[in-house]
C-alpha cells in the first residue's frame, strides 16, 4: 500500500468518524457496549502490547540491515531504515494519544447518556488510533519486503 492510499483510508475514517459522532453520536458512544469497556486500560493493555512487540521487531530489523550493510561494505537501506524509524515514532505517538483518550473519557464524558457526542468523539479517536497502528504495521511489513528486495552489491 503506497502513501496516497494510506492517506485516504486515514481520511475517509476520518470523515465517518466525525460524521457518526455528530448525527448518530450514540453508534460510538457507551452505549456501544464494546466500546465502553475496550477504551479504558484494555486499549492501553491492546496497544502497549503491539507497540513492544513491534519496536522489538522494528529494532531486530535495524541490527539485520546494520549487519548486512557491514557485510556489503555500504550504506544500500538508507530508505528502508528512515521508513523503519519513522513507523516506530508513530507507534509510540499513537501510544502517548491514546493514554490522553483514556485519562481524559471519564472527565469529559462521565455520563454517557448525557455527554454521548462527546463518549462518541473520544471512542472514534480510540478506534482512528487502532487503524493508524495497523497502517504503521502495514508499513513496517512492507519495509521488510523492501529491505529483501534491494539487494546490496558485494
Amino acid at each position: 500500500m503506497d502513501k496516497a492510499v494510506a492517506r485516504c483510508i486515514v481520511i475517509c475514517a476520518v470523515a465517518v468518524w466525525i460524521i457518526l459522532s455528530l448525527a448518530v453520536p450514540w453508534v460510538l458512544a457507551d452505549t456501544n457496549p464494546f466500546l465502553k469497556g475496550f477504551v479504558n486500560h484494555k486499549l492501553l493493555f491492546f496497544l502497549g502490547v503491539i507497540v513492544t512487540i513491534t519496536l522489538a521487531s522494528a529494532a531486530n530489523l535495524h541490527i539485520e540491515l546494520n549487519k548486512t550493510e557491514e557485510a556489503a561494505g555500504q550504506s544500500g537501506v538508507v530508505n528502508t531504515r528512515a521508513s523503519i524509524k519513522r513507523s516506530a515514532r508513530w507507534l509510540v505517538a499513537t501510544l502517548i494519544v491514546a493514554v490522553l483518550v483514556v485519562l481524559i473519557k471519564p472527565l469529559i464524558a462521565p455520563d454517557p447518556v448525557v455527554h454521548q457526542t462527546a463518549a462518541s468523539l473520544l471512542n472514534g479517536a480510540a478506534l482512528l488510533i487502532i487503524l493508524a497502528d495497523i497502517l504503521v504495521l502495514i508499513d513496517l511489513t512492507q519495509s521488510v519486503a523492501r529491505a529483501r528486495s534491494q539487494s546490496l552489491p558485494t
